[in-house]
């Protein structure tokens, strides 16, 4: 396990493959460790977001992608900078995965500490002489129990419909400013998604502790928990969503809100979580 620290933060965290795996502030743990039927504390989607309806194709070939795609399948991240308060690391693709996603890439991750705030930037750049297509997203499952409340800065309209991880429809008709661990549904593995995310802040409190979500370049967001005694929940902040029930194309260039990035072109994904 390796870690980055200060006098507030410590940040464990695997590299092969990369999860962040703790982050505690004071002693005080934030994220889910893994204690219950969901086995993840921090996963990171790419190069798909959610669930694929049947196939994906690039320019008429089928492509090998799976649900949330295949980054906790990257084992050759390389550390090119370490301290301890900050560390960056990279992943070049070569071939590792040409056969079922036909794009040279690389990922750099960063994280930074500061007195009172933890950072990570993603670095996504096309290495392909092509235009690339690609989603990313964020996974982590933060502590939320009945001493638990999460509020959105701004209010947003939501829809939680969905089949078998397919968007039924993207009409929002659900409005969601402040979630308890009782006042908004969960059973049955629902969850909530907008396609039109202000980018506003997100505030976490657990009694013991208080933190505000802030993020740069993200459009859609998910809120998740796996049921409503769950003591976790899932603030998933994504560029890209599941694929439609009714979906018109297997072109992943078609896919909705996905993104895409010109020949050597980079673009940096920003979370921060300030205390």
């Amino acid at each position: 396990m390796n870690k980055i620290f200060n006098n507030s933060f410590e940040i464990l965290y695997n590299i092969n493959p990369f999860e962040i795996k703790s982050i505690k502030k004071s002693g005080v743990e934030i994220l889910y460790q893994a204690n219950g039927s969901w086995d993840k504390t921090w996963p990171i989607l790419f190069p798909i977001c959610g669930t694929i309806n049947g196939i994906l194709e690039h320019n008429g070939k089928q492509l090998g992608l799976k649900r949330h795609g295949f980054f906790n399948e990257i084992q050759n991240w390389k550390i090119i900078e370490e301290s301890n308060k900050e560390v960056k690391i990279e992943y070049i693709s070569n071939n590792d995965f040409y056969d079922i996603y036909p794009f040279k890439f690389s990922i750099i991750i960063e994280m930074n500490l500061k007195e009172e705030m933890f950072s990570l930037n993603i670095i996504v750049k096309n290495l392909e002489n092509e235009k690339m297509y690609f989603s990313i997203g964020h996974h982590p499952g933060f502590i939320f129990n009945q001493n638990s409340n999460l509020k959105l800065l701004e209010e947003q309209l939501f829809t939680n419909k969905f089949k078998s991880g397919l968007v039924e429809t993207l009409e929002k008709d659900i409005l969601i400013k402040e979630i308890n661990h009782t006042n908004i549904d969960f059973s049955n593995n629902i969850s909530y998604m907008t396609d039109k995310f202000s980018g506003k802040d997100i505030q976490l409190n657990n009694k013991s502790i208080e933190f505000t979500l802030k993020v740069k370049n993200f459009k859609n967001l998910v809120l998740w928990k796996q049921n409503n005694e769950s003591e976790f929940i899932c603030v998933e902040y994504w560029n890209g969503i599941p694929d439609m029930l009714d979906k018109k194309s297997n072109e992943i260039k078609d896919k909705p809100e996905i993104l895409s990035l010109e020949s050597n072109e980079s673009k940096d994904f920003l979370l921060e979580i300030h205390f």
